[in-house]
């Protein structure tokens, strides 16, 4: 008997000796014939709209969008440039940060952009995402009716049209364009939704959606 457990113990030592078979890695996504620009709106000296409730800054919430989007487009084999990824703005003044803005914009050999921003009004009850796109642009009102219909798919909202405006961020780009406004950050409910980690991955993956189904429709 004491012969038996002694060789039941070896076989159980050998056994949890051995390693595992290593799991396959996971294949990389295809890539896809597309370069998009993102713009985290903001940045450095210049925070943007402050909420409200908790005196976040803009600047800092549309650089975790962005970059969540980033990491969406980048997995479904997208590429990305972006304007920016760390808390600082591009220049030391607004003009100079503004024209540094647009020449990463302007960059011809992108099939869009998209910046990403939060909204603010005095009248607080307004709440909700809203798209822009560069009036008299067909392509680029087509980009921002797709990221607005995914974002209210995505957030169970009422559907909302795509608004034409101009902005800078939206008639510096030769390619079609969108500002996502993500929400008010001068409403309550709208400002505790955008803090929050799961609701800006929500956000950041039905943008890229919208963005992935504009881009892929021919």
């Amino acid at each position: 008997m004491k012969r038996i457990s002694v060789l039941l113990l070896t076989l159980l030592l050998l056994a949890c000796g051995q390693s595992s078979a290593p799991e396959p890695p996971l294949p990389s996504p295809t890539p896809l014939p597309f370069c998009v620009i993102l713009d985290a709106g903001h940045g450095g000296f210049d925070p943007g709209a402050i909420g409200a409730e908790t005196g976040v800054k803009e600047s800092d919430l549309n650089l975790a969008v962005a970059q969540l989007v980033s990491d969406a487009l980048r997995q479904r084999g997208v590429s990305v440039t972006m304007t920016r990824t760390d808390e600082n703005a591009l220049a030391s003044t607004k003009r100079e940060d503004m024209q540094a803005r647009g020449a990463i914009l302007a960059d011809a050999g992108a099939d869009c952009t998209v910046s990403i921003h939060m909204n603010k009004f005095e009248n607080r009850s307004v709440s909700g995402p809203m798209t822009f796109f560069q009036a008299g642009s067909e392509d680029g009102e087509r980009l921002a009716a797709s990221v607005i219909a995914a974002l209210c798919d995505a957030l169970k909202k009422p559907p909302r049209g795509a608004n034409p405006a101009n902005n800078f961020v939206t008639r510096i780009p030769a390619v079609p364009s969108v500002l996502v406004e993500c929400g008010f950050l001068s409403n309550a409910d709208d400002e505790r939704n955008l803090c929050d980690p799961e609701y800006q991955a929500l956000l950041a993956d039905a943008i890229a959606s919208g963005v992935l189904a504009f881009l892929t429709a021919g």
